[in-house]
């Protein structure tokens, strides 16, 4: 009797949510499914950002993966995958075990380039968790403040600030709190709407933020006093440092060293390329999805939107392979596989700390109410799927919200 097929699930990120959650097909079938990955709980990123801005609860913004995989009747290893082995079809752990596979799919996002120790990350998504007490410690006390630096002026430092300064200024309390944005372009949000810049910096500023562009971080160095050293310089080549209580590091993404030594075709900072069937192009039973993946045809962001949209075509793709080996023991062919189709233009939204949130869509872009309420809806009718014990029974009109950090009354 031959050993069943197993499907290796490593890194239940966003795009993988979808292939989770339905594997009980697979299993029922008797496919082998295992997940690989260190965390219990997935962090959905389009709510963190809220959740440090005092919108939501932990338990509102997390998946337990380990309950996904266990109603499906699939394993969880809870240890990071460290090596990838193509040709052997084996997947190492960091504990030194090996896991073989017949089918391989892989959404282990990115991490952050150079993050200091000192520094706390924002890739993957759980680590921004890590500024959450720093805030509750400084709310919770009357004569607390407290100084806080953001490395990178991109979407998700950016509005990570405008929640925090919007839940400081919510609470009476915008003047004990010292927030700076560093950003090495000459603008925040780079690569958006000038009008749409404007308006969050003007937003930041009134909350008595400080931006600070065309500016790099050298370093950030800890200290005894438990605060942080954050040293940097202009342009101009004028240099300065700052003593912040935390160090937010937004600077983007790099792959993790499990896809750069992988032997697999990469790009530039070592996401593997696949093709529109988020399938390598030289090994036909392995898949990547979300920000490890990069199909070299569409050039696509880094952000969340993409990986949601592939969480389908992720699964429909799996399950026509894993039906097909079953078959005839043959990889099935390009053809019959689903094509990933992204937004001809992909739309954003982002919270502001006030019941407006930012919509924007390449040179387009606004501030209302109308789009908090609908990225409320968006956000908590994704999780609602996969987060039952928390959503799965509330109706929509809990979905349709405009709670907002600050000013409750909707006023500005």
């Amino acid at each position: 009797m031959s050993d069943p097929l197993h499907l290796v699930l490593v890194g239940g990120g966003h795009a993988m949510l979808p292939s989770l959650a339905h594997a009980r097909e697979w299993t029922d079938a008797g496919v082998k499914v295992t997940l690989v990955d260190p965390q219990r709980w997935l962090y959905y990123s389009g709510m963190v950002p809220e959740h440090l801005g005092g919108v939501y609860a932990v338990d509102d913004i997390r998946v337990d993966l380990r309950r996904l995989a266990r109603e499906a009747g699939a394993t969880h290893v809870a240890d990071r995958a460290t090596a990838l082995d193509p040709e052997a079809r084996m997947v190492t752990t960091a504990e030194g075990d090996t896991i073989p596979y017949d089918v391989l799919a892989i959404d282990v996002g990115g991490v952050n380039p150079a993050l200091p120790d000192a520094a706390v990350g924002t890739k993957p998504i759980y680590r921004v968790r890590a500024l959450r007490p720093h805030l509750k410690q400084v709310l919770d006390a009357p004569t607390e403040t407290l100084g806080l630096t953001i490395v990178g002026g991109g979407a998700a430092g950016v509005e990570v600030a405008l929640n925090i300064t919007g839940r400081f200024a919510g609470a009476g309390r915008a003047a004990d709190l010292s927030l700076t944005i560093v950003e090495q372009s000459g603008k925040i949000l780079p690569g958006f709407p000038e009008g749409m810049r404007a308006y969050a910096a003007r937003l930041l500023r009134e909350r008595g933020a400080t931006i600070r562009t065309a500016t790099t971080v050298d370093e950030v160095h800890g200290s005894d006093e438990g605060r942080a050293q954050v040293d940097m310089r202009t342009d101009s080549g004028e240099h300065d440092t700052i003593h912040p209580d935390a160090v937010l590091w937004s600077t983007g993404a790099v792959a993790p060293p499990l896809l750069r030594e992988s032997g697999l075709s990469t790009d530039g900072r070592g996401f593997l390329h696949v093709t529109r069937r988020l399938r390598t192009p030289t090994h036909p039973r392995i898949f990547a999805a979300g920000d490890c993946g990069t199909i070299p045809e569409l050039d696509l962001d880094k952000v969340g939107v993409h990986a949601v949209k592939q969480g389908p075509d992720l699964r429909a793709n799996l399950d026509t392979t894993v039906r097909r080996l079953a078959g005839d023991g043959s990889a099935p062919a390009a053809s019959d596989l689903t094509v990933f189709r992204p937004y001809p233009v992909a739309p954003l939204l982002l919270s502001t700390g006030t019941r407006r949130a930012i919509w924007t869509a390449g040179p387009l872009w606004t501030a209302r109410t109308w789009s908090l309420r609908l990225k409320h809806w968006v956000d908590r009718r994704w999780i609602q799927r996969y987060a039952p014990e928390r959503w799965g029974r509330v109706g929509w009109r809990s979905l349709v919200g405009a709670e907002a950090a600050s000013n409750p009354d909707g006023t500005e």
